[in-house]
């Protein structure tokens, strides 16, 4: 049955010396095309901050209620991962919900998420797909062929302006963090619990040095480091991928469960990596299209996100094998949600004798896996709008104790990346989970609780805090 839930009819100055978001209308909620069971709504907010009067944009919000509302905390606002995931999918999404927000939770907060600005239902980067195809999966070997790719960056950023609109020079993280907080004022929230995951994290980031005072809590889960300029991140993100691989290989090597058992694992991908420098790797499932370091890394770590190393062990040996079939290229997007990151962090690696060095510094501190498959975007060199929101260090003084959460082998968003910015977070509580994957918060028993502690009493966990690893295959 529809519901009528009425916003606050204005909204007070976001902080000092910020715009005002516009008075509104009734926010209306109704059922969720994709889940009945949930609500949602649309909430519009301005294009530019600094110009409040100016168009708007509408960001699309999904809500489940709290299952026990005698018992009702709050709202618990998830800030998506990403860049380009969307939150209203993970709360109208059962099987999503289930894994993100355990019945715990679920019992105490209305769960509430929304697509960030740029993504999917909210203005989502429009570009065109067959100047995205051009850009190549490979990295320029030499500076000739880095200067084409800034070209065609230039010649895909200009197509993805003029389809996009002027919401474009407007996707960074502190502008999520205004919308966020615009959020807080259409729930009606005196103060916003916060769940932010992966690249979600960064708005969580921006909304604790923005409106500290307004957070009753928050977590950071899987942690991004925005302090971190170009070259710190990709060295980070290497070390972290060899140290996800190797905890890997000593899984296969003493398990019967790895496909891969009995054999010497890592000299089969040292094997791999010689190939791909010389040229001569190909992507099994597609024999026309080469793999280099950074292809390879991508197709080996990935599983390991989710802990999928039975996954990752057949992955190589499909590339042991060689070509396996023939497969069409998939169109190329014609959405890249990934100009987020780009509005954050602009790659400071512009030439190729800039990239050599990278490479050659990855390599050092990863000799297996030689780099990471996550870091800046190659696509930031040359994104079509300024980086208005550059990587720096927190001033977070007025937020209250934050909760940062992390894997120990985590190479998406390295265990050293969290831990430099629960350091730059007063009061703030790090608690490490000793296993494997992507985001820790609902990893094992030990994690859930200290998370719903956290979140439903206030209870900060003791310092150092580390929960076990659940069991592999």
């Amino acid at each position: 049955m529809k519901t009528r839930f009425r916003a606050l009819a204005a909204v007070g100055a976001l902080a000092a010396g910020c715009a005002v978001v516009p008075a509104s209308a009734a926010a209306e909620w109704h059922p969720c095309q994709e889940n009945p069971g949930a609500e949602c709504a649309t909430m519009r907010v301005p294009v530019d901050w600094a110009n409040p009067a100016g168009p708007s944009i509408g960001i699309a919000v999904a809500r489940r209620h709290a299952t026990d509302p005698a018992a009702r905390v709050g709202s618990l606002v998830y800030a998506p991962a990403g860049p380009g995931s969307s939150g209203v999918d993970a709360v109208t999404n059962d099987q999503l919900f289930g894994l993100m927000f355990p019945p715990e939770q679920a019992a105490k907060f209305d769960v509430v998420s929304f697509d960030p600005r740029g993504v999917r239902r909210s203005g989502p980067v429009r570009c065109d797909g067959k100047l995205a195809g051009a850009l190549g999966d490979t990295a320029p070997r030499d500076q000739a062929e880095f200067t084409r790719l800034l070209g065609a960056q230039a010649a895909l950023g200009a197509s993805c302006r003029e389809r996009t609109g002027p919401v474009i020079d407007h996707l960074d993280s502190r502008t999520q963090a205004r919308d966020l907080d615009a959020l807080r004022v259409f729930l009606g929230e005196e103060k916003l619990n916060v769940y932010a995951l992966s690249y979600g994290t960064v708005v969580g980031e921006m909304y604790a040095e923005l409106f500290g005072d307004r957070i009753r809590a928050m977590v950071l889960d899987a942690v991004v480091d925005h302090s971190a300029d170009t070259v710190r991140t990709e060295i980070t993100g290497a070390a972290a991928a060899e140290d996800s691989f190797s905890y890997f290989a000593d899984w296969c090597d003493r398990s019967t469960a790895c496909s891969l058992h009995g054999k010497p694992v890592r000299a089969l991908v040292a094997a791999l990596y010689a190939k791909a420098d010389q040229g001569k790797l190909t992507d099994p499932d597609d024999p026309g299209r080469p793999l280099d370091r950074g292809g390879l890394a991508h197709r080996i770590l990935e599983p390991l996100g989710n802990a999928g190393v039975t996954e990752a062990a057949n992955r190589i040996a499909r590339l042991v094998a060689g070509p396996s079939a023939v497969r069409s290229d998939p169109p190329s997007p014609d959405a890249l949600p990934i100009y987020l990151y780009c509005a954050d962090h602009r790659s400071s690696i512009g030439s190729y004798a800039a990239l050599r060095e990278v490479t050659a510094r990855k390599a050092a501190v990863a000799p297996l896996v030689k780099t990471g498959w996550h870091g800046v975007p190659q696509l930031c060199a040359n994104p079509p709008f300024a980086t208005a929101n550059p990587p720096h260090r927190l001033d977070a003084d007025d937020a209250p104790p934050v909760l940062v959460t992390n894997s120990r082998y985590d190479d998406s968003t390295p265990h050293a990346g969290a831990a430099r910015i629960a350091a730059q977070l007063p009061g703030s509580a790090f608690v490490t989970y000793d296993g494997m994957g992507h985001g820790a918060a609902v990893r094992g028993r030990c994690m859930r609780d200290v998370v719903t502690a956290y979140l439903t009493l206030g209870s900060t966990p003791p310092p150092g805090l580390h929960c076990p690893a659940e069991p592999l295959p």
